[in-house]
Protein backbone atom coordinates (compact mmCIF):
# COMPACT_ATOMS: atom_id res chain seq x y z
CA UNK A 1 0.00 0.00 0.00
CA UNK A 2 1.34 3.43 -0.87
CA UNK A 3 2.19 5.62 2.15
CA UNK A 4 -0.41 8.21 3.07
CA UNK A 5 0.56 11.73 2.10
CA UNK A 6 1.31 13.78 5.21
CA UNK A 7 0.08 17.28 4.47
CA UNK A 8 -0.14 18.38 8.09
CA UNK A 9 3.58 19.22 8.08
CA UNK A 10 3.38 21.71 5.20
CA UNK A 11 4.70 24.97 6.66
CA UNK A 12 3.54 28.41 5.50
CA UNK A 13 6.14 30.38 3.60
CA UNK A 14 7.09 33.64 5.27
CA UNK A 15 5.49 36.22 2.97
CA UNK A 16 5.98 39.25 5.22
CA UNK A 17 7.59 42.40 3.95
CA UNK A 18 10.26 44.23 5.99
CA UNK A 19 7.70 46.33 7.86
CA UNK A 20 4.63 44.10 7.97
CA UNK A 21 2.52 42.00 5.59
CA UNK A 22 3.68 41.60 2.02
CA UNK A 23 1.88 43.65 -0.65
CA UNK A 24 -1.18 41.86 -1.95
CA UNK A 25 0.24 41.19 -5.42
CA UNK A 26 3.42 39.74 -3.94
CA UNK A 27 1.54 37.47 -1.55
CA UNK A 28 -0.95 36.44 -4.23
CA UNK A 29 1.82 35.48 -6.66
CA UNK A 30 3.78 33.55 -4.00
CA UNK A 31 0.77 31.48 -2.93
CA UNK A 32 -0.25 30.70 -6.50
CA UNK A 33 3.27 29.49 -7.29
CA UNK A 34 3.23 27.21 -4.25
CA UNK A 35 -0.16 25.80 -5.16
CA UNK A 36 0.84 25.13 -8.75
CA UNK A 37 3.88 23.17 -7.55
CA UNK A 38 1.88 20.80 -5.34
CA UNK A 39 1.50 17.20 -6.39
CA UNK A 40 -1.82 15.59 -7.24
CA UNK A 41 -1.29 13.29 -4.24
CA UNK A 42 -1.15 16.22 -1.84
CA UNK A 43 -4.22 17.78 -3.39
CA UNK A 44 -6.21 14.56 -3.16
CA UNK A 45 -5.17 14.06 0.47
CA UNK A 46 -6.29 17.59 1.29
CA UNK A 47 -9.65 17.05 -0.43
CA UNK A 48 -10.19 13.91 1.63
CA UNK A 49 -9.43 15.73 4.86
CA UNK A 50 -11.80 18.55 3.95
CA UNK A 51 -14.52 16.00 3.16
CA UNK A 52 -14.01 14.61 6.66
CA UNK A 53 -15.10 18.01 8.01
CA UNK A 54 -18.47 17.91 6.22
CA UNK A 55 -20.45 17.27 9.41
CA UNK A 56 -18.94 20.33 11.09
CA UNK A 57 -19.76 22.51 8.09
CA UNK A 58 -23.25 21.02 8.00
CA UNK A 59 -23.92 22.05 11.59
CA UNK A 60 -23.32 25.66 10.59
CA UNK A 61 -25.11 25.45 7.25
CA UNK A 62 -28.67 24.82 8.43
CA UNK A 63 -30.96 24.56 5.40
CA UNK A 64 -28.20 24.61 2.77
CA UNK A 65 -24.64 25.57 1.90
CA UNK A 66 -23.23 27.86 -0.78
CA UNK A 67 -20.00 26.41 -2.12
CA UNK A 68 -17.70 26.98 -5.08
CA UNK A 69 -16.02 25.07 -7.88
CA UNK A 70 -12.25 25.04 -7.32
CA UNK A 71 -10.03 26.61 -9.97
CA UNK A 72 -6.41 27.82 -9.99
CA UNK A 73 -5.32 24.87 -7.78
CA UNK A 74 -7.72 25.90 -4.98
CA UNK A 75 -8.52 23.33 -2.29
CA UNK A 76 -11.02 20.84 -3.69
CA UNK A 77 -14.26 21.18 -1.72
CA UNK A 78 -16.35 19.05 -4.09
CA UNK A 79 -16.05 15.85 -1.98
CA UNK A 80 -17.10 17.88 1.08
CA UNK A 81 -20.12 19.30 -0.73
CA UNK A 82 -21.18 15.84 -1.87
CA UNK A 83 -20.94 14.53 1.70
CA UNK A 84 -22.57 17.41 3.56
CA UNK A 85 -26.09 16.07 2.99
CA UNK A 86 -27.72 19.46 2.34
CA UNK A 87 -28.82 21.43 -0.72
CA UNK A 88 -25.76 22.90 -2.42
CA UNK A 89 -25.65 26.19 -4.32
CA UNK A 90 -22.75 27.18 -6.56
CA UNK A 91 -21.80 30.60 -7.96
CA UNK A 92 -21.50 31.73 -11.54
CA UNK A 93 -20.27 35.23 -12.44
CA UNK A 94 -22.90 37.80 -13.44
CA UNK A 95 -22.29 40.72 -15.79
CA UNK A 96 -22.29 43.27 -12.97
CA UNK A 97 -19.32 41.62 -11.19
CA UNK A 98 -21.62 39.92 -8.71
CA UNK A 99 -22.58 36.26 -8.41
CA UNK A 100 -25.61 34.32 -9.53
CA UNK A 101 -26.38 31.12 -7.62
CA UNK A 102 -27.24 27.74 -9.11
CA UNK A 103 -28.95 24.89 -7.26
CA UNK A 104 -26.48 22.09 -7.92
CA UNK A 105 -27.22 18.44 -8.55
CA UNK A 106 -25.20 16.58 -5.86
CA UNK A 107 -24.51 13.74 -8.27
CA UNK A 108 -23.04 16.06 -10.89
CA UNK A 109 -21.88 19.26 -9.27
CA UNK A 110 -20.32 20.78 -12.37
CA UNK A 111 -20.08 20.73 -16.12
CA UNK A 112 -16.95 21.76 -17.97
CA UNK A 113 -17.13 24.33 -20.75
CA UNK A 114 -13.86 24.97 -22.62
CA UNK A 115 -11.91 23.67 -19.65
CA UNK A 116 -13.68 25.94 -17.14
CA UNK A 117 -15.99 24.31 -14.56
CA UNK A 118 -19.50 25.70 -14.59
CA UNK A 119 -22.29 24.75 -12.19
CA UNK A 120 -25.07 22.66 -13.66
CA UNK A 121 -28.61 23.56 -12.61
CA UNK A 122 -31.14 26.40 -12.48
CA UNK A 123 -30.25 29.89 -11.23
CA UNK A 124 -32.14 30.44 -7.98
CA UNK A 125 -30.59 33.60 -6.54
CA UNK A 126 -28.42 36.63 -7.10
CA UNK A 127 -25.74 38.06 -4.85
CA UNK A 128 -26.57 38.20 -1.13
CA UNK A 129 -30.11 36.90 -1.74
CA UNK A 130 -28.62 33.41 -1.35
CA UNK A 131 -28.88 33.98 2.41
CA UNK A 132 -32.56 33.03 2.17
CA UNK A 133 -31.54 29.49 1.20
CA UNK A 134 -28.37 28.79 3.19
CA UNK A 135 -26.87 29.18 6.62
CA UNK A 136 -23.25 29.08 5.48
CA UNK A 137 -21.22 30.29 2.52
CA UNK A 138 -17.85 28.75 1.59
CA UNK A 139 -15.60 31.54 0.34
CA UNK A 140 -12.49 30.68 -1.69
CA UNK A 141 -9.36 32.56 -0.67
CA UNK A 142 -5.82 32.91 -1.95
CA UNK A 143 -4.83 33.58 1.67
CA UNK A 144 -6.53 34.20 4.99
CA UNK A 145 -5.33 36.13 8.00
CA UNK A 146 -5.70 33.76 10.97
CA UNK A 147 -5.84 36.69 13.37
CA UNK A 148 -8.43 38.91 11.72
CA UNK A 149 -10.17 36.64 9.21
CA UNK A 150 -9.40 39.11 6.42
CA UNK A 151 -9.37 37.39 3.04
CA UNK A 152 -7.08 37.84 0.06
CA UNK A 153 -8.89 37.06 -3.19
CA UNK A 154 -7.98 37.37 -6.84
CA UNK A 155 -8.72 41.09 -7.08
CA UNK A 156 -12.03 41.20 -8.97
CA UNK A 157 -14.10 41.87 -5.84
CA UNK A 158 -16.87 39.30 -6.37
CA UNK A 159 -16.71 37.96 -2.85
CA UNK A 160 -15.99 41.32 -1.20
CA UNK A 161 -19.31 42.53 -2.62
CA UNK A 162 -21.06 39.36 -1.51
CA UNK A 163 -19.66 39.48 2.03
CA UNK A 164 -20.60 43.14 2.39
CA UNK A 165 -24.24 42.34 1.63
CA UNK A 166 -24.78 39.20 3.70
CA UNK A 167 -26.62 39.34 7.01
CA UNK A 168 -24.43 38.73 10.08
CA UNK A 169 -26.46 35.59 10.83
CA UNK A 170 -24.91 33.83 7.80
CA UNK A 171 -21.76 31.87 8.61
CA UNK A 172 -19.02 32.91 6.18
CA UNK A 173 -16.30 30.25 5.91
CA UNK A 174 -13.05 31.15 4.19
CA UNK A 175 -11.34 28.18 2.52
CA UNK A 176 -7.62 27.86 1.82
CA UNK A 177 -4.68 25.58 2.53
CA UNK A 178 -3.19 25.63 6.00
CA UNK A 179 -0.03 26.92 4.31
CA UNK A 180 -1.99 29.92 3.02
CA UNK A 181 -2.58 31.45 6.46
CA UNK A 182 -0.65 34.71 6.43
CA UNK A 183 -0.94 38.25 7.71
CA UNK A 184 -2.99 39.98 5.00
CA UNK A 185 -2.86 43.72 4.29
CA UNK A 186 -6.24 45.40 4.69
CA UNK A 187 -7.97 47.94 2.45
CA UNK A 188 -11.28 49.70 3.01
CA UNK A 189 -13.23 47.34 0.74
CA UNK A 190 -11.86 44.13 2.30
CA UNK A 191 -14.19 41.95 4.33
CA UNK A 192 -13.35 39.36 6.97
CA UNK A 193 -14.86 35.89 7.20
CA UNK A 194 -16.26 34.44 10.40
CA UNK A 195 -14.67 31.00 10.09
CA UNK A 196 -11.52 29.53 8.55
CA UNK A 197 -11.54 26.08 6.93
CA UNK A 198 -8.32 24.28 5.98
CA UNK A 199 -7.31 20.63 5.85
CA UNK A 200 -6.37 20.95 9.54
CA UNK A 201 -9.84 21.91 10.72
CA UNK A 202 -12.58 24.50 11.09
CA UNK A 203 -11.98 27.35 13.51
CA UNK A 204 -12.67 30.97 14.27
CA UNK A 205 -10.14 33.72 13.54
CA UNK A 206 -8.25 34.62 16.69
CA UNK A 207 -9.97 38.01 16.91
CA UNK A 208 -13.38 36.42 17.41
CA UNK A 209 -12.22 33.56 19.68
CA UNK A 210 -10.14 30.50 18.98
CA UNK A 211 -12.67 27.71 19.21
CA UNK A 212 -13.59 24.66 17.17
CA UNK A 213 -17.13 24.13 15.98
CA UNK A 214 -17.26 20.68 17.55
CA UNK A 215 -17.04 22.30 21.01
CA UNK A 216 -20.27 24.28 20.48
CA UNK A 217 -23.87 23.25 20.85
CA UNK A 218 -26.59 24.33 18.44
CA UNK A 219 -24.18 26.71 16.69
Amino acid sequence: MAPRADISTVSPRDARGPGGPAPKDTLRAAVRRERAAESATYRAARAARLAGLAAQVGRLAGPGVAGFLPTNSEPDVIPLLRRVGLPVYLPTPAEDFTLDWVRADPGSLAVVERGIPRPAGPVVGHGPSIEALVGAVLVPAVALDPGSGVRLGYGAGYYDRLLAGLAPTVHTIGVCREADLHEVPVEDHDRAVGWILTEVGLRRPACTATRKVESTDNT
